[in-house]
């Protein structure tokens, strides 16, 4: 009877991120029912695409127990390199390819540094953070740039039944992650590189190239965000995207279950964090929060969200200890 009580308890706080949503959810609607009105649900959900498909890279990392501190700065860079392409000219097609390119080298460089030359994640991704603050700048010489291509406007702006398209778009990345991570050698490689290194190296699993694969993968959903961000937003400035949107998707994969110690997290749980990291700040937007202090309550729940984390996973392992 206890084994089966436990095995309940560890699947409940398997749920534990889409519950917080629901309660969170639930208590401002009771606060104050425009945060979760109709239109404040959509506008919730297209918010929370940006910050979804840049937190699906960073849960790749971070399951390897590593961290991308360029990204934030990386979805800024690619931005700016698309949109001076396209007003200078080129053509969509040939800024977004340029735009891919430029973010697999990023991820490429990290993750040679990391595994070959055995540099801290931190201290590589910290690097690359600041050689593309310059870049950014030196590229977006203009300072703001307006894009109008119909192409990004159908995609981030127009609606299909009542929903803006840009989420649609999401939901396709996202699927296509969850497919990654769960049913090819990349993503099962990924979760046991994160669970015991070790033995995945016993296993024969390639660690040093699988590492840079997964500091590739998290540039490509760089650029990714980069595209929902100037689809959304067609005026495009330096300070596009940039640690405040690196702040949320970190804040979404921990509060959706993903580990910092690596080896633990899912597609769904981020995607749920996703969501919650948007509600909050709408919550917040909407209850005349000082916008100044929007990032400290985030900052806040980082931490929160991190004991909880520590949390879980202690009472995971003493459940799992008790079933035995």
């Amino acid at each position: 009877m206890v084994p089966t009580r436990n095995l309940a308890l560890r699947r409940l706080l398997d749920f534990s991120p889409l519950i917080l949503l629901v309660v969170l959810g639930v208590v401002f609607a009771i606060v104050d029912p425009r945060v979760v009105s109709g239109p404040s649900i959509i506008n919730i959900v297209a918010q929370a695409t940006p910050i979804a498909v840049l937190a699906l890279g960073a849960l790749i990392v971070l399951l390897t127990g590593g961290i991308d501190l360029s990204a934030g700065v990386g979805v800024a860079f690619c931005a700016v390199l698309i949109a001076s392409l396209v007003d200078g000219g080129s053509g969509l097609p040939l800024a977004l390819a340029a735009g891919a390119c430029a973010m697999l080298a990023v991820g490429l460089v990290n993750g040679v540094l990391i595994a070959i030359f055995r540099i801290p994640p931190f201290v590589t991704t910290l690097a690359a953070m600041v050689v593309l603050q310059g870049a950014t700048l030196a590229v977006a010489s203009k300072g703001v740039l307006m894009l109008s291509d119909p192409t990004l406007r159908f995609i981030g702006i127009e609606r299909s039944l009542g929903i803006p398209n840009v989420v649609f778009l999401t939901v396709l990345i996202v699927g296509g992650a969850a497919v990654l991570m769960r049913l090819t050698r990349f993503g099962l490689r990924t979760y046991a590189l994160g669970s015991d290194p070790a033995a995945a190296e016993l296993s024969g699993i390639p660690i040093q190239r699988h590492t840079i694969l997964v500091y590739v993968a998290s540039g490509l959903f760089v650029f990714l965000t980069a595209v929902v961000m100037i689809a959304r937003v067609p005026v495009v400035t330096p300070n596009i995207g940039g640690t405040s949107l690196l702040l949320d998707a970190i804040a979404a994969t921990v509060i959706g279950g993903t580990s910092v110690f690596g080896g633990r997290g899912t597609v769904a749980g981020t995607v749920v964090g996703a969501l919650t990291v948007s509600l909050l700040t709408t919550a917040l937007r909407v209850f005349g929060t000082d916008p100044s202090s929007i990032e400290l309550y985030k900052g806040a729940i980082i931490i929160a969200a991190l004991l909880a984390d520590t949390g879980m996973t202690l009472a995971k392992a003493r459940l799992t200890e008790a079933s035995r």
